[in-house]
């Protein structure tokens, strides 16, 4: 990582923390009645709108998008060996060599190659498979972008229930303080567990989603050429040359409308 976004990140870190508790203790802070009203009230509900299972897996995704994604030269390389190995007719070798492969999708690849399947149907059974993976990673971000909309809500909800048992006390100005703390930091809690949280995490599982579809499309179009007997070589060069698309589309150089119509 550049060492200048490491530094900014770190003072940017530090800046907030010390904005966030300065005149302000701890026991300001941490309020369990409020984070309680937020925290539990959104998880019912998610438990509500989804079902157990794709909770879980939403957790899952999470926990891999921190992953290092796999390194494309070494897809390529991997591409390209079993493309070698394929056209010396060698079942024995690619099946052996499928084992070791870290990636189960080229190896989901891989095995519709040893079954003898045409390329038309290599590609129809690929995009299908793809197509279900990227769903997966749509579905983690609606639950994530569901509990992004109901924190704030439920602390809004948490205020104003405080505020009901303010009036409630108003007689007296010690029962008052402490209802006072709940109601403000419920809001508080809601908006930093949604901005904070829950949006720049289904940001980063839309990342992973494109990332991980850039691999398959490169792995599916490997997958046809190994197919049709096209020499490694050959095949090289046309995965280079769908990385070189992707990279210009996604950086800054260019846009897909660009990349499509060409740049004079």
């Amino acid at each position: 990582m550049n060492i200048f976004l490491v530094i900014t990140l770190v003072v940017t870190l530090l800046s907030f923390v010390l904005t966030v508790f300065r005149d302000v203790g701890l026991e300001m802070i941490f309020n369990p009645d409020a984070l309680f009203i937020v925290v539990g009230g959104s998880l019912i509900a998610v438990f509500i709108g989804f079902p157990f299972k794709r909770i879980g897996d939403t957790v899952q995704d999470v926990i891999s998008a921190f992953k290092a994604d796999r390194d494309r030269d070494a897809v390529v390389k991997d591409i390209l060996e079993m493309a070698k190995i394929y056209r010396k007719a060698d079942i024995r070798g690619l099946e052996n060599r499928m084992k070791s492969l870290n990636d189960d999708f080229l190896r989901f690849g891989i095995n519709l190659l040893i079954n003898h399947r045409s390329s038309e149907e290599i590609r129809t059974i690929m995009e299908r498979e793809m197509a279900i993976r990227v769903m997966h990673y749509n579905f983690s971000q609606n639950v994530m972008k569901t509990v992004a909309r109901l924190t704030p809500s439920f602390g809004l909800a948490g205020t104003v229930i405080s505020l009901i048992k303010m009036f409630k006390h108003f007689q007296s100005v010690d029962m008052m303080a402490p209802l006072m703390a709940v109601a403000l930091m419920s809001t508080f809690y809601g908006v930093v567990i949604s901005n904070l949280f829950m949006l720049p995490l289904c940001a980063k599982i839309k990342d992973k989603a494109i990332a991980s579809e850039t691999l398959m499309n490169i792995i599916i179009e490997g997958m046809e050429a190994i197919n049709n007997g096209e020499h490694p070589y050959r095949i090289e060069e046309k995965i280079k040359g769908h990385l070189s698309i992707e990279e210009f589309c996604f950086s800054g150089a260019g846009t897909p409308l660009a990349a499509a119509k060409g740049v004079n």
